[in-house]
């Protein structure tokens, strides 16, 4: 048994207590949330794309997964080196990468450097920008060179468009130039539009929270409200699998006539037993990961040892226990 004070024991007791006051059990009934949510849209089925099909629909041209990864160095988030990597594979056997680095060692020092100023914010905005801004370049890229059918992004294009709205329109008008199908594919739905609409008495709850265990499996969700005009982009939430979460889809309001075949496409990709991701995203992950040994490899073939020990080796490390 692991020694645990009673002092953490009675404070998860507490906050139990507060957890099951926020989210009460039954206002996140299944079945309430379903009535209250099939007056603000619609529920429809998704289909498993017979092979022949999907072949015939993909017109011999090739399905394109993006992905991306970063991964830092270990320590003091102002002394260490992060490095990127984004790859858009496509399922004939195309390739295209790109990577980048950051460092806050060679930016100016600010003023105050304490963690109260936020800085530790500005560092992790910093490395998510620059990653999304690689994972639509190789998008673009994979677009021009090679005229795929789909490209599926891993994350949302909303959440793209959140990172830098300049970037992804131009990502956004290469696909339409390129009559390219594009949609954001995201295993969480950090919204909070239709929560808010249905249970406004209860500021905590997401969109996630309410969709929890509602849609049957291969069934979608769509609430127009959820693409509000201007913002050019259409979103489903839709249950791939046996898991109970939903994901999300989203894609371009000027392809919108395309969108349920897109549902149906994620549908026939993903395995029913995992989370809800279409397997050849998973494969891309897999591939573009920088993993820690990947980190250490590099820094250690191509940093200057006594640099490397002087700016980014922590005590930390070298702990026996």
């Amino acid at each position: 048994m692991i020694p645990v004070s009673e002092e953490l024991k009675g404070k998860l007791r507490k906050l139990n207590e507060a957890l099951l006051t926020s989210y009460p059990k039954d206002v996140l009934d299944s079945t309430r949330i379903r009535q209250k949510i099939a007056n603000l849209g619609s529920f429809f089925f998704v289909q498993n794309l017979p092979d022949q099909e999907l072949q015939d629909w993909m017109e011999d041209k090739s399905l394109v997964g993006v992905d991306g990864s970063v991964n830092s160095t270990k320590g003091p988030e102002l002394r260490t080196l992060s490095i990127f990597q984004a790859l858009a594979k496509g399922t004939k056997g195309e390739e295209a990468w790109k990577a980048d680095l950051y460092t806050p060692l060679l930016e100016e020092e600010e003023e105050s450097s304490s963690l109260e100023d936020g800085q530790l914010a500005r560092e992790a905005s910093k490395r998510g920008a620059k990653l999304s801004i690689l994972e639509m370049d190789v998008a673009m890229e994979a677009m021009r060179k090679w005229k795929p059918k789909v490209v599926l992004m891993d994350g949302s294009l909303s959440f793209f468009a959140i990172r830098d709205w300049e970037k992804c329109n131009k990502l956004m008008e290469t696909a339409q130039e390129e009559n390219v199908l594009l949609i954001g594919v995201s295993e969480e739905i950090g919204a909070r539009r239709l929560a808010k609409e249905i249970y406004p008495e209860y500021p905590a709850f997401s969109d996630r929270d309410l969709l929890y265990g509602v849609l049957k499996e291969g069934e979608a969700y769509e609430w127009e409200d959820w693409s509000p005009s201007g913002n050019g982009l259409w979103k489903m939430a839709v249950r791939t699998s046996n898991h109970p979460v939903p994901i999300s889809i989203d894609g371009l309001m000027a392809q919108k006539w395309d969108r349920k075949r897109l549902a149906d496409l994620v549908y026939t990709l993903t395995p029913k037993q995992g989370r809800g991701i279409p397997f050849w995203l998973d494969i891309v992950d897999n591939q573009v990961r920088v993993t820690d040994l990947l980190v250490q490899g590099m820094i250690d073939q191509y940093i200057d040892p006594e640099l490397r020990h002087r700016l980014l080796a922590t005590k930390r490390n070298e702990r026996v226990i």
